[in-house]
């Protein structure tokens, strides 16, 4: 009876041990062939996109468990300059809500002095020697409706969230190429080409930007510095800036409540948002016209609070 008892543990151990084997090994391809096919997947994405010379990476880490690449040590830019330098870029559960985007991603800790110099101009600019941050961007399609979050922590700098709500009126768009010509337009200083690409096929149906305070505003204007200059100038001041911006007519209502909301902030910097919610949505063209024309604030329903 022990004879037989012994016999059968030893054989459910010996399966245990060969079911472990069979698992690690299926971990193991999946993590192998996983990571291969997302490489070949992100490097026709760069290439299609022209931003292969712009993005280096280290390797890619696959998580077999949550099917996630991750690509390591990223430099955007020059390989000895970049514009910046990612720790990682997590693309979550990719490919399994393609083309929907769920991205986490970790800025390296950097100096000034190893980055772009237009890198390195507007860390100086903001008062800052080194760069660290964190961010994340969500996106999901549901036919021509597109909805977007996007978040960003910079030390010493602050916090910027970004959502949006857009409408893709030409079915012929393709959302991954459209992401990777935002990417380019910015990465080569030429967002102006989203409205000559997109200007008719995009429309906007609302648009909240936030951004809340944890250094930068006080480095950059600094009470005393706000001290030597009169409410009502830096009133017209600000409202100069937002007719040079498009968004309302110096001497507009629009303009006046625009300084307000911005000069409250400035004074007492916390948290400013900018929301744009239209009555109908708006084409990316459309907005172009109204900044030309100097209509924005009004004619797009925007709001600027300070809080």
């Amino acid at each position: 009876m022990n004879l037989n008892i012994t016999t059968k543990l030893a054989k459910a151990l010996t399966a245990l041990i060969l079911l472990s084997c069979l698992a690690i090994f299926a971990l193991y391809l999946i993590q192998k062939f996983g990571g291969q096919y997302a490489e070949q997947k992100i490097q026709e994405q760069l290439e299609r996109s022209g931003l292969s010379s712009f993005v280096q990476y280290e390797s890619i880490h696959f998580d077999p468990f949550t099917l996630t690449p991750s690509l390591e040590n990223v430099r955007f830019g020059s390989d000895n300059a970049p514009w910046l330098r990612f720790a990682r870029i997590s693309l979550n559960q990719y490919p399994i809500k393609y083309p929907d985007l769920d991205v986490d991603f970790w800025i390296q800790e950097s100096t000034a002095d190893s980055l772009s110099r237009d890198t390195r101009q507007l860390m100086r600019a903001a008062g800052i020697t080194t760069l660290l941050g964190k961010g994340s961007l969500r996106s999901t399609i549901e036919g021509e409706h597109v909805a977007s979050e996007f978040q960003l922590d910079i030390k010493d700098v602050g916090k910027m969230s970004l959502s949006s709500n857009i409408n893709i009126l030409n079915q012929t768009v393709n959302m991954p190429e459209l992401r990777s010509d935002i990417i380019a337009s910015f990465a080569l200083g030429q967002p102006e080409a989203m409205l000559i690409m997109y200007g008719e096929a995009i429309e906007l149906r609302s648009l909240t930007v936030g951004y809340q305070e944890s250094g930068l505003i006080n480095r950059l204007l600094p009470p005393s510095t706000m001290a030597q200059e009169s409410k009502q100038t830096q009133l017209d001041n600000v409202a100069l800036a937002s007719h040079a911006l498009g968004l309302a007519m110096a001497d507009s209502q629009e303009a006046k409540q625009i300084a307000n909301s911005v000069l409250g902030f400035l004074l007492k910097p916390e948290k400013l948002t900018l929301s744009m919610s239209p009555t109908s949505p708006i084409s990316l063209k459309t907005l172009a016209l109204l900044a030309h024309e100097g209509t924005l604030y009004k004619d797009s329903k925007m709001t600027i609070t300070n809080q």
